[in-house]
């Protein structure tokens, strides 16, 4: 479960990507606001139908991409709270920090490398596994 949870945080903030000014996700009525704050940095914030803040962070322009930086924060989408945060520079994952089963878990940006490793080998062994048969 704790597997499944660090994963999911890790999948959220990895799976960032560009955007326009305004987007609605059409699958989960999620609403992405990007603004513009000044030089290469721009503010993001997601918000579901009833206009409550589940995610906030902070992009870097690199060339035509907006990347990940500074602190990323992450709401609990039933009760708000404040689940998951991690911090990011122009596009590289320094820390993530998240709770599981109420504890405070820390992971630095080379525990998180040895958590993507470790689940791309199980992904791997699984697609093996399953031409063996």
């Amino acid at each position: 479960m704790k597997t499944l949870i660090i994963t999911l945080a890790l999948l959220v903030f990895t799976g960032l990507s560009s955007t326009t000014a305004q987007n609605i996700n059409p699958e989960n009525n999620i609403e992405k606001v990007v603004t513009h704050v000044i030089g290469k940095y721009y503010d993001v914030a997601f918000y579901n139908t009833d206009g409550e803040l589940l995610q906030s962070g902070q992009y870097y322009q690199v060339e035509n991409k907006l990347k990940p930086h500074g602190i990323w924060k992450l709401y609990d989408t039933n009760t708000l709270a404040l689940v998951t945060t991690a911090k990011y520079d122009k596009g590289e994952q320094l820390w993530v920090e998240t709770t599981i089963d109420g504890k405070v878990v820390r992971l630095n940006q080379y525990e998180i490398q040895i958590h993507r490793l470790q689940n791309r080998i199980a992904e791997l062994e699984e697609k093996v596994d399953g031409t063996e048969k």
